[in-house]
């Protein structure tokens, strides 16, 4: 009867291991730039952009619904809001410059050009209400799909009651810190194109920071950027190519929507009121499909900012049960 190995005892080196009589450690066996673990949400350090991809891939496939539910709630019904209050406000604002008012029974304006700046200044003040609202709508949105998103990543998926009850109670401590940051990269614009483009960047994993860490996220997101040996700021440049990419196609689709409204509404009313509301309806179908369609590329958007933040934290050692924690 053959003796088992003592497992208390000396190590015992392999019949089957090379020149030396140990086998190398576990992550000699792994390919360049393969995971050592298979984190959701965390990918290894030295992953490169790879483990970077993969990870958002993973999230689209398994966090796609509630993603895709808590945006359209939060950001595609608060983008078609803006976009068609401002086209209503612009269509008010330039039918009082030119006084288009239709007389009895003619269908055409008397063009007096007079105008009254107080008559719409309430008018632009309770836009401007509105707009500061719907953005709050949009970071609760924010939170909460961050929410969504780590909770099924980590095993214990939360309805999308629960994320949005989150994501209202974190929107204005977001709020609030991007009030300095939006300060910051306008005055960084107007002083020079480069430092506007260099603070965007340096403040680009504040949303993130906040939610999982809520200390000093400003000076947190520098010191990411900074620290990462290029990682971060390359991230960010492909979430700019490929927003740019799919931004184009959608402005594309809304050149042709709108060639074909305006070229149907100068043949056959003119520059008429009944012209105008054409152009108007147009317009508001142009924005309408405009926001539907840019909702995947404010997935994307999500999505990357979110796993660029989440690679950073696992050279510190984080993984996804470590954030899941952090998220309350």
């Amino acid at each position: 009867m053959s003796q088992l190995p003592d497992p208390y005892g000396p190590a015992v080196p392999s019949p089957y291991a090379p020149a030396g009589g140990y086998l190398p450690p576990q992550s000699a066996f792994v390919q360049p730039g393969g995971d050592l673990y298979d984190d959701p949400l965390v990918a290894p350090p030295n992953g490169g952009v790879g483990g970077w991809f993969k990870r958002i891939g993973s999230l689209f496939q398994h966090s796609w619904k509630s993603t895709l539910t808590i945006l359209a709630i939060t950001q595609l019904l608060p983008g078609m809001v803006i976009g068609v209050g401002a086209i209503f406000v612009g269509v008010y604002v330039g039918l009082e410059i030119v006084n288009l008012v239709p007389e009895a029974g003619t269908g055409t304006g008397t063009g007096t050009g007079e105008f009254d700046f107080a008559t719409v200044l309430p008018l632009i003040a309770a836009v401007v209400v509105v707009a500061i609202l719907l953005y709050i709508l949009q970071l609760a949105g924010y939170a909460a799909a961050t929410h969504s998103v780590t909770r099924q990543a980590a095993g214990t998926p939360a309805t999308i009651g629960e994320s949005l009850g989150y994501g209202f109670r974190r929107s204005l401590g977001l709020f609030a810190w991007y009030i300095p940051v939006g300060l910051m990269i306008l005055v960084g614009a107007l002083a020079c194109l480069l430092p506007g483009i260099y603070l965007t960047a340096a403040t680009a994993l504040v949303g993130p920071i906040f939610l999982f860490e809520r200390i000093n996220p400003i000076g947190r997101s520098f010191k990411m950027l900074h620290n990462s040996g290029g990682r971060v700021l390359g991230r960010l440049a492909l979430i700019v190519l490929i927003t740019i990419g799919l931004g184009f196609a959608v402005s594309i689709i809304e050149a042709i929507i709108e060639a074909v409204v305006n070229a149907v509404s100068d043949q056959s009313f003119g520059p008429t009121v009944n012209g105008v509301a054409l152009v108007t309806m147009g317009a508001i179908v142009s924005v309408v499909l405009s926001a539907v369609i840019q909702l995947p590329v404010t997935m994307f958007q999500f999505a990357g900012i979110l796993l660029t933040y989440t690679e950073q934290r696992g050279y510190e050692g984080a993984t996804t049960p470590h954030l899941n924690a952090e998220l309350h």
